[in-house]
């Protein structure tokens, strides 16, 4: 952080100059002088000098958030040129759905740690969109999921597709709708567990036409729980008569976790596949990328 900066925070943090000047072992008068050049340099007043010590103006309160702003943006540019250079140096970074994990992912991340015992890895779970954001913004180098559609052109990724698979809806076994005909209209009125939802936080990925698609899909007068846990939702599932939407590949994990499928959507596939941004890739993450399309075939 620039050294102007510094010895401004470490003032509105500490209330004192002599206390802020022991933080930064420098003299008190000259921390002095430099808070009173800032303030020239800014033409307002940061500090009010008490018998105490110092607090912030108004002026102060608006150049501390500005600083702490800086700080953080600092701190995170800081530590991610430390994980690029982990990550030329071997280290992978993994993001996948949690129903890909229980599927395939599990095994194929115990693969690639018996191939490279000395490669550090980072696993995140979440959703399609926040996952495409990570990437994106190199915070991870691939992730396991559904195909979006609308991703806007400006950003260079591929998908290597996988598999394709079903949605299915999941219920406790005592729900009333278990044995009745005509269960999707009669579906409304049951309340409908989200399991990690997607944020319209993370739509700027897309086109105008894919968000659009998205903020119509979000759109649902059903009463719904979002939760960003599986087993969480699961719980929310088992205590109550709320209809969880999920792929019909968890169904022999989920009727193991106590629950039954309700209903299955035979007329309409989606695709499962790995996204990762256009370019070569480090021999360790080629080698993962081969491991999860094998244990995904099997």
């Amino acid at each position: 952080m620039d050294k102007q900066y510094r010895y401004f925070y470490e003032v509105a943090r500490q209330g004192s100059i002599k206390a802020a000047a022991d933080k930064l072992f420098i003299s008190q008068p000259s921390l002095t002088t430099a808070i009173k050049k800032l303030e020239e340099q800014l033409g307002a007043d940061l500090f009010v000098r008490k018998s105490k010590g110092v607090e912030l103006t108004e002026y102060g309160w608006v150049y501390f958030r500005y600083v702490q702003e800086v700080q953080e943006k600092h701190i995170q540019m800081m530590h991610q040129m430390s994980d690029m250079k982990l990550r030329s140096g071997g280290k992978v970074k993994l993001g996948i759905g949690e129903a890909w994990w229980q599927c395939f992912g599990s095994e194929a991340v115990q693969q690639f740690t018996k191939q490279f015992p000395n490669s550090s890895m980072h696993i995140e779970f979440g959703n399609g969109l926040s996952m495409l954001h990570h990437l994106i913004n190199d915070d991870i180098d691939l992730f396991v999921g559904h195909e979006i559609i609308g991703i806007n052109s400006r950003h260079r990724v591929r998908f290597i597709p996988l598999f394709q698979e079903r949605e299915a809806w999941y219920v406790r076994p005592e729900h009333p709708l278990r044995g009745e005909a005509n269960i999707a209209d009669k579906a409304k009125d049951y309340p409908l567990v989200k399991v990690t939802p997607d944020h319209a936080r993370h739509g700027d990925v897309l086109t105008e036409e894919g968000a659009e698609l998205f903020t119509v899909a979000a759109q649902n007068t059903q009463v719904t729980y979002e939760l960003d846990s599986l087993s969480a939702s699961i719980d929310m599932v088992k205590m109550s008569n709320a209809i969880m939407p999920y792929t019909s590949e968890m169904e022999a994990y989920f009727v193991n976790q106590g629950l039954a499928l309700l209903w299955l959507n035979k007329g309409q596939l989606g695709q499962v596949g790995i996204y990762t941004k256009v370019g070569d890739f480090t021999k360790p993450t080629q080698a993962l990328i081969d491991l999860i399309m094998k244990k995904a075939e099997s």
